[in-house]
């Protein structure tokens, strides 16, 4: 598979073999067509694809990554890996649930665990919270049911992407609460119905996706067993669109870089969009001091200098903030006068 590249995408695939590099730079200057066409440098130098993970904080993300992956001119000696955090760790759950039943406390360690979507991690919290606001919770607001639960599950989901217990969740939200003290004590209810669900999920072996991303990183990371057969199976590492991940997801990423071979790790500029999901692009930034060599790239694809300067002037208008690259110089259109 060829890939028409740029001088300075070459420059990230011939890099040296053993090397891990950080690229940066504005969305569209090509930076993901770079970490394609490393990963492909790497098959076509004999790396085997099984050893190769790339990791994406959304699947969708990772469209150029499968095309590359599903081609026909890779020889058919297994395939790139290509995953999220969650699934990661929904995989290495299911694959070491004998080492962590017990320890995680579970309360069935003959049964196999069940993984709840989305739907169905809503319903098990309908069945626990319902007969709650019968009785009288929450009656200071007006919120439809199934957003309700929805919102618990997020409060959970971003507990555990930002690496807190959920115990905290109620003095958090108080935290950062401005209005009446009165009505605090919906957040001591909210709290009350996350602790009531994740012990309802330990009793039945359920995991939900903050109790699978808690399970692996609090006890299967922290298991020789299960570490190392991560670091021994993917010695070649991709992480794209870092920005856009959690600061657990950085915590994971940066103890795993020392122990790859080779590693690149993309991260853009302008991104940081998930920053409500639980995204941390400051601590992305943190995987530079990882890596032996940083690359930018500054020249877009798709977007016009004009247009350039401009979303940069406005973006530092409306969110300012000392991680963003230094301004560039004015655009002029005009020659300067003599």
């Amino acid at each position: 598979m060829q890939l028409t590249l740029t001088e300075q995408q070459q420059s990230i695939v011939e890099s040296p073999p053993d090397k891990k590099l950080f690229l940066e730079g504005l969305s569209g200057t090509g930076k993901t067509t770079a970490g394609v066409a490393r990963m492909l440098h790497w098959i076509a130098s004999g790396v085997p694809a099984g050893r190769i993970l790339v990791i994406v904080p959304q699947r969708t993300l990772a469209a150029p990554y499968y095309a590359a992956r599903h081609h026909p001119d890779l020889a058919p000696d297994g395939q790139v890996e290509i995953a999220t955090v969650g699934g990661l760790a929904q995989r290495m759950v299911d694959l070491f649930w004998p080492l962590v039943v017990e320890e995680a406390g579970f309360g069935l360690p003959d049964t196999r665990p069940t993984f709840l979507t989305l739907e169905t991690a809503q319903y098990y919290m309908a069945r626990i919270v319902a007969p709650l606001v019968d009785q009288g919770y929450f009656e200071s607001i007006s919120i439809d049911r199934n957003r309700l639960y929805s919102q618990i599950l997020d409060n959970l989901n971003k507990a555990a992407v930002v690496g807190f217990p959920p115990a905290e969740i109620g003095a958090r939200l108080k935290g950062a609460w401005v209005g009446e003290s009165a009505q605090a004590r919906i957040y001591d209810e909210a709290q009350d119905c996350a602790l009531r669900f994740r012990r309802y999920c330990l009793e039945h072996n359920l995991l939900d996706f903050s109790l699978q991303l808690d399970v692996f990183m609090t006890h299967l990371w922290q298991e020789p067993l299960c570490r190392d057969y991560l670091l021994e199976s993917y010695s070649y590492l991709i992480v794209d669109n870092s920005e856009e991940d959690s600061p657990v997801a950085h915590d994971l990423i940066y103890t795993w870089l020392p122990h790859t071979t080779s590693a690149l790790i993309i991260y853009d500029h302008d991104g940081g969009y998930r920053s409500f999901l639980g995204t941390e692009p400051e601590s992305a930034l943190a995987l530079r001091e990882m890596c032996n060599a940083a690359f930018t790239f500054t020249d877009s694809f798709v977007t016009s200098p004009e247009m350039s300067a401009f979303s940069d002037a406005l973006t530092r208008v409306l969110s300012p903030s000392p991680f963003l690259p230094p301004p560039p110089p004015p655009f002029s259109p005009l020659p300067p006068p003599f």
